[in-house]
């Protein structure tokens, strides 16, 4: 029975936290325009002949998912409009209305930094997976070289080669950066998505290993 238990287990949880990630985006991104959208339904639910006024739940269903389509339908718009004649005005208009706001200001900033370090074509934010003496000298961990040592951080302070980040686990989104010699890194042959398989797993998955169910397979 217990056997049988975590098996069915293991078979669930992927399938549970997918679904939950999935949802908590489609929520996310959804919910400034869920509103409006669902204003528009109760507005034209008796031209269009539907009774909705016991589906509340429906209702909001419905409104997030044209609330999605509508976002996606306005990122292309915006897309088409920067690539062709107006990407500097569209770049200017919003730092222009938070330019006075200093918490806005600054949130802002931050996030248009990191989206276009993170998401520009043709650009690896994670260049090489590496171990790094972390967080004594008689310990390694796992980190990601994400470029050289800014030039102004190098004044007054020992030398340093590589900025390396170092995620946590089981959570990799958060972790330390880490300005370092390249002597003291040592390269390593596994790539990004491994790496972060055996971060999650909290050393459980090995890279270049088979995961348990593709050894069952191949017996």
């Amino acid at each position: 029975m217990k056997k049988y238990f975590f098996t069915g287990f293991i078979t669930l949880l992927p399938l549970a936290l997918t679904f939950i990630v999935a949802r908590w985006l489609f929520n996310l991104f959804t919910a400034p325009l869920a509103g409006v959208t669902e204003s528009l339904i109760l507005y034209y639910e008796k031209s269009l002949g539907l009774s909705l006024s016991h589906h509340d739940t429906l209702v909001s269903f419905i409104s997030q998912v044209l609330a999605l389509i509508l976002l996606i339908a306005f990122i292309f718009f915006l897309g088409f409009c920067g690539q062709k004649f107006l990407i500097n005005t569209f770049q200017k208009i919003p730092e222009r209305l938070f330019a006075h706001i200093p918490l806005v200001r600054t949130i802002f900033r931050l996030s248009k930094d990191v989206t276009k370090a993170v998401f520009t074509e043709n650009k690896k934010t994670f260049k090489e997976t590496v171990l790094i003496p972390f967080p004594h000298n008689d310990a390694l961990t796992v980190g990601f070289v994400t470029g050289e040592t800014p030039s102004i951080l190098k004044e007054g302070l020992p030398p340093t080669d590589l900025v390396v980040f170092v995620p946590t686990a089981p959570h990799p989104m958060s972790g330390y950066v880490l300005l370092t010699p390249k002597k003291l890194v040592r390269p390593v042959d596994v790539s990004t998505e491994d790496a972060f398989k055996f971060l999650v797993s909290c050393g459980v998955i090995h890279p270049h290993e088979p995961l348990p169910t593709d050894e069952k397979k191949g017996q």
